[in-house]
């Protein structure tokens, strides 16, 4: 056994973890932010997502960065020194309170690490990802705004039926969210090891591993998303999480990794937009808009950085 693939699987359960913490905000923020659910049981519902899509649909993602983005494999060095660059920014992102595109910094951390080896790239197929970052969340945006519009038009019978009915909602979307997270986000980075213990094993570690992130540590992103960012209701955060679930779902089918941040985020902009331009938090988008732009380019750097320091 290559005396590497131990402190490889402990760093992708490092990762993991780091992962599911950051990211379970993108299940949980709406259903707290519109006060659907206590922090517990939107934690309990972004597990068990998690876990069912990580199971059900991880294994399409298993070629997203090693065919379609490398044509070549990495080796277990390699293969830790980008996990361990995404964890890296994973816990700085995670102590800030900001839901960093996790999907971002293991890409970038990969075609870094490529560079530096030599390693054939298939810029064909990095042109459709980053084509497809860019239209992630613009399509969820206009979804949300969509359905938000749409539901307006839906008369409920009585407050206290439709405040019921959109909880419901709710918690069902949250459920499809973190189902999606776990199908592509959690399936990306088994992809990613799978030469080390095989696919089938890394899916079960990354994807328990995320779900104990989620629901230990994932609560202080959560306020950041679904209370400083918009200004939510049961009606317009249905639309939030169900737009961006749906766009990340789509992508997941061709095997394109794209961030359930940016999906989520860009939903919660298209129902906040529903409601007025005061409901958005300039100041926050700046910040986070900000964060996505240079995070792939920095982890590509840092990767490049640490292979040159140990070949120099």
């Amino acid at each position: 056994m290559d005396p590497l693939l131990i402190p490889v699987v402990i760093l992708a359960t490092l990762t993991a973890v780091m992962v599911g913490a950051n990211n379970a905000s993108n299940a949980t923020a709406t259903l707290t932010g519109a006060k659907v659910a206590a922090q517990s049981s939107a934690a309990i519902i972004f597990a068990t997502g998690l876990l069912l899509g990580a199971a059900l649909e991880g294994g399409k993602m298993s070629g997203a960065v090693l065919g379609r983005t490398l044509e070549g494999g990495l080796g277990n060095w390699s293969v830790g020194v980008v996990l361990g660059v995404t964890f890296g920014i994973m816990i700085i992102a995670t102590g800030i309170g900001l839901p960093l595109p996790a999907t971002q910094a293991l890409y970038g951390a990969a075609i870094g690490s490529a560079v530096f080896l030599g390693t054939p790239l298939n810029f064909q197929g990095i042109t459709a990802i980053l084509a497809s970052w860019c239209m992630t969340p613009v399509v969820a945006a206009g979804a949300a705004l969509a359905i938000a519009r749409l539901e307006r038009r839906i008369p409920a019978k009585d407050l206290k039926t439709g405040t019921a009915v959109y909880g419901f909602l709710t918690l069902a979307a949250g459920f499809y969210t973190a189902y999606v997270l776990g199908a592509n986000t959690i399936g990306l980075i088994a992809g990613i090891m799978k030469g080390g213990i095989g696919l089938e094993a890394s899916i079960a570690l990354a994807s328990c591993s995320a779900a104990l992130g989620g629901m230990l540590f994932g609560r202080k992103v959560s306020t950041t998303v679904g209370e400083r960012i918009a200004i939510m209701g049961p009606p317009t955060a249905f639309a939030c999480q169900i737009g961006g679930a749906i766009t990340v779902h789509l992508f997941t089918q061709g095997g394109i990794p794209v961030s359930i941040s940016h999906a989520i985020i860009g939903g919660v902009a298209g129902g906040a937009l529903s409601k007025g331009l005061r409901a958005l938090n300039s100041a926050s988008w700046l910040r986070l808009a900000t964060l996505w732009f240079a995070t792939p380019l920095l982890t590509m750097v840092l990767a490049w950085l640490i292979h040159a320091s140990a070949a120099g």
